[in-house]
């Protein structure tokens, strides 16, 4: 009988796989670093040995283990991975020195959440950009940004040579003044995990920002998918002073209190 509850939406392998990285993680594999036995595997998880095969595998493409024939299966050895951390107030890849890509741009369909931000019908047409951003030669994250359909005579070159805000300002004079990010973890899909060099419904970091003009207009609808090991986002809160106490009333001679 297994010793874990896993779940029928998400393959088997998967779910092992992540149970056992973050024993490795951990460094919680006994003596010698190395990891259980295939038959342990398959006990504790009440799995055949096809699927905790195909877990082991899956860690190895990582890296994060390695096998030698009479010795097992052992964790490779590695420094902690370094974490970008940006703050609240700071676009999420500033100072960063990530090297975007454009994956696509073009016009396409809005999905529901988009079209009701911008105030369109759901499917009306907006300008949809995809992009990658690596950094230290692998991906850090993509980004997904969908805005009104007229600004799609915005070129590739041009959003080689300037951000999107600088073409905004200068090009359009869109005076863009605040942007609202939504923070959550969220389960890769098959474009993102294929994209990020994930596997399918690893987390991410999913950060959702609407951006808007001067006056409160909607310009701009972003997905960021963050790979979850290689960012953090901290928010710093300045607490203001509380009201002051106010007073208790001072019962008068005959009154009850």
């Amino acid at each position: 009988m297994s010793m874990h509850t896993l779940s029928a939406g998400v393959p088997m392998y998967h779910q092992i796989a992540q149970v056992l990285r973050r024993r490795l993680e951990a460094g919680d594999l006994g003596a010698g670093n190395q990891m259980a036995t295939e038959q342990a595997l398959c006990d504790e998880f009440g799995v055949s040995r096809t699927t905790v095969r195909h877990a082991l595998s899956y860690l190895k493409r990582e890296g994060l283990l390695s096998s030698r024939r009479g010795v097992g299966t052992r964790r490779v050895d590695a420094g902690p991975r370094k974490k970008y951390v940006r703050s609240n107030g700071d676009p999420l890849h500033a100072t960063l020195s990530s090297k975007p890509r454009i994956l696509s741009l073009g016009l396409a369909p809005a999905p529901a959440q988009v079209a009701r931000f911008l105030g369109l019908e759901e499917g009306a047409d907006v300008f949809k950009i995809v992009r990658m951003h690596d950094l230290d030669g692998e991906p850090l994250s993509v980004v997904i940004s969908y805005m009104p359909s007229y600004l799609s005579k915005i070129s590739r070159s041009a959003m080689q040579r300037e951000s999107l805000h600088e073409i905004f300002w200068h090009d359009y004079g869109l005076k863009v003044e605040r942007s609202l990010h939504t923070i959550r973890v969220s389960r890769a899909d098959t474009d993102i995990a294929d994209l990020l060099k994930i596997g399918l419904a690893d987390p991410v970091m999913h950060i959702q920002a609407q951006t808007f003009l001067r006056g409160g207009q909607p310009i701009r609808w972003t997905e960021n998918y963050f790979c979850e090991d290689r960012y953090e986002y901290t928010a710093e809160f300045v607490w203001d002073p509380p009201p002051p106490r106010r007073r208790a009333a001072t019962a008068k001679p005959g009154e009850k209190k």
